[in-house]
C-alpha cells in the first residue's frame, strides 16, 4: 500500500510538468487534451467491466483499490480534466501555475501528511496539518514564478491546498481535488493580474 501510494504520487509529480511542457512546445493542444479525456473515460468504463486487462494491470499499480473497483483511472482522468479546464479558462502562464501547483503541492501534501503528519485537520480527519502546510510551501514557488506577487502566490497556494482537504460532493458524487485545485488556484492568481 505504501509503495503503491508513492507510485501514485510520483505519477502526480510527473504528469503536470509533462502537460505543461507539451503544451508550451505546442505538442499538446486543448483539442488533443479533450480527446484524451474522452478516450480516458471510455477506457475507464472498459477497465471497470473487466476488459482491457493490460491497462487494468498498469492502473492497479498506481490507483487506489477502491477506485479500481468503482472508477478506474479516476485520479489521472480528473487531473486531465482539471488541466484542460485551466488551460481553456485562463491565460497560459496562470494555467501553467495552477497545473504545477496541483502536481507538486497536492502530491507532496499527501506524502508528508499521510506518512509524517500528526495533527489532524478539522475539515477532514484523514488529512494532516503538516501535509497541508508543506503543500503550501511547495506550491508557492510555482505560483510565484508565473505571477511574481508574494500576496497572489501565497493566497493561491493556500486556496489550492485548503481545497485539497474537504470531500466536496455534488449530488452524492465526490468531486476529485485534481479537478478543483488547478481551477481554483488559477482563478485566485488571475484576480491579481
Amino acid at each position: 500500500m505504501f509503495i503503491q501510494e508513492l507510485r501514485r504520487q510520483f505519477a502526480h509529480l510527473v504528469y503536470g510538468p509533462i502537460i505543461v511542457l507539451l503544451h508550451y512546445y505546442e505538442l499538446l493542444t486543448s483539442q488533443i487534451l479533450f480527446g484524451i479525456i474522452i478516450g480516458g473515460a471510455i477506457m475507464s468504463l472498459l477497465v471497470k467491466k473487466r476488459k482491457m486487462g493490460p491497462i487494468r494491470w498498469i492502473l492497479s499499480h498506481f490507483e487506489r483499490d477502491h477506485h479500481m473497483e468503482n472508477f478506474p483511472g479516476r485520479g489521472i482522468l480528473f487531473f486531465t480534466i482539471g488541466a484542460f479546464l485551466t488551460l481553456i479558462l485562463f491565460p497560459q502562464q496562470i494555467a501553467y501555475a495552477g497545473i504545477l501547483m496541483l502536481s507538486f503541492g497536492d502530491a507532496t501534501s499527501n506524502i508528508i501528511g499521510r506518512h509524517y503528519g500528526v495533527m489532524k485537520t478539522r475539515l477532514n480527519p484523514n488529512k494532516k496539518f503538516e501535509g497541508t502546510l508543506f503543500g503550501i510551501m511547495i506550491a508557492f514557488p510555482f505560483a510565484y514564478y508565473y505571477v511574481p506577487s508574494v500576496t497572489a502566490a501565497l493566497l493561491a497556494s493556500c486556496v489550492a491546498m485548503f481545497l485539497e482537504l474537504p470531500k466536496i460532493k455534488i449530488f452524492q458524487f465526490e468531486i476529485d481535488d485534481n479537478l478543483i485545485i488547478p481551477v481554483a488556484a488559477s482563478f485566485t492568481l488571475n484576480l491579481f493580474v
